[in-house]
């Protein structure tokens, strides 16, 4: 059975909200297909449920530090097997919006998702996003924001 679209856009916002890495990991394994394959910025594919861990590990390493978290619009459409909706990532002692973006989801038979693509709309304003990547998409440092003196900071 295929889960409702919102109800499955909280579960997807709370993952990457999430800090316990075994809590992590459980959500992980209940949502995504095991031969998962999670499509984003300027990245190669990242496949299956270990490099989808690692990447969420990354994710708090990076934004956790500058007091950012993730949000749900409460839009999620779906229909047949995809899912679609958008998200922000704001700093959560004020609520403002620092980057937006959407995902779209191809979910397996079970529900689980199985292909995760997702795009960014608004870049942060507070910060340089230098996410070690050069234009050719290859991986040339570690990724660190570094933040411009905007407010907020």
């Amino acid at each position: 059975m295929l889960p409702r679209p919102n109800e499955l856009l909280a579960r997807y916002v709370a993952l990457w909200n999430e800090k316990d890495a075994q809590r992590r990991r459980d959500m992980v394994l209940s949502m995504y297909a095991p031969d998962c394959i999670y499509v984003f910025y300027r990245k190669d594919p990242i496949r299956g449920h270990t490099a989808l861990l690692d990447q969420l590990a990354y994710t708090h390493e990076v934004y956790g530090p500058m007091g950012y978290e993730f949000r749900s619009s409460h839009n999620a459409t779906g229909h047949h097997d995809v899912v679609r909706f958008n998200w922000v990532m704001v700093t959560a002692a004020t609520g403002e919006m620092e980057m937006s973006g959407q995902d779209i989801l191809v979910l397996a038979e079970d529900g689980r998702i199985q292909a995760d693509y997702q795009f960014h709309d608004r870049m942060p304003s507070s910060f340089v996003y230098n996410d070690g990547y050069e234009e050719h998409g290859v991986a040339v440092r570690h990724a660190q924001p570094t933040r411009t003196g905007a407010p907020g900071s």
